[in-house]
């Protein structure tokens, strides 16, 4: 469950989980990119996918489809209970720097500020993942300038988005992804988003593709998505 309180350092969830998660032997973190206002399709991926999730991370064009989530988690109880413990987004070219909120508290609705950051630094499970969207990184033209950044901010791993198309790689003991995007897709690909876990230490990451669709019987459904390494 997640406390849905914004720290400091801009993730989102208790102190506490923020570093219980960076202490696990094993994780596992759903990755969505570039939802472009599909709330609906969000929180389906989100109901399907979280409960089993140490972390949700987001890599932009959409923060304000994210919070519209989190602002529905506020008030719906199975939503808040699945929801993983901490939550961290950045901000895309299509982003604000900051929304408002609406949260219940003392039966009263307040509006809760949250500040949307360019980049992101989430410890977990021994290693340190580096979160951009991409645009200010090149990446329509390639992922050198994210691979030095790996290295200069002693990442272990990056996700980013912005080109609207899934994507990963691993250099040595580093992981370089992108989920793609649930709503736009480009390249010839179908809607995306990403699971990865990884136990501690160095040993090789798991990423696992999926692609979502309308369900016959209303809502959505997902199914596995073969993406090649680079």
């Amino acid at each position: 469950m997640n406390a849905l309180i914004q720290q400091s350092s801009l993730l989102v969830g208790s102190n506490e989980e923020i570093e219980r998660i960076e202490k696990l032997n094993s994780c596992c973190i759903l990755a969505v990119s570039d939802t472009h206002g599909a709330v609906k399709e969000l929180e389906a991926i989100l109901r399907a996918f979280c409960a089993d999730c140490d972390a949700f991370v987001f890599m932009g064009d959409g923060v304000s489809d994210v919070l519209a989530c989190l602002e529905r988690a506020a008030q719906d109880e199975e939503l808040l209970e699945i929801l993983p413990p901490v939550v961290a987004f950045v901000r895309g070219n299509g982003d604000a720097d900051s929304y408002f909120v609406n949260r219940i508290e003392n039966d009263n609705i307040v509006q809760i500020a949250m500040q949307v950051p360019d980049r992101q630094m989430l410890k977990i499970a021994g290693r340190n993942l580096l979160i951009v969207h991409g645009h200010r990184h090149g990446v329509d033209l390639g992922t050198e300038t994210l691979t030095a950044a790996v290295e200069a901010m002693d990442a272990d791993i990056v996700f980013f988005g912005h080109t609207h198309r899934p994507f990963f790689e691993e250099i040595n003991a580093s992981l370089i992804l992108n989920p793609g995007s649930i709503s736009r897709p480009r390249g010839g690909f179908p809607p995306s988003f990403a699971v990865v876990s990884f136990p501690g230490e160095t040993e090789r990451y798991h990423t696992e593709f999926f692609t979502i669709k309308n369900s016959i019987f209303g809502g959505f459904s997902f199914e596995p998505l073969r993406i090649q390494m680079n």
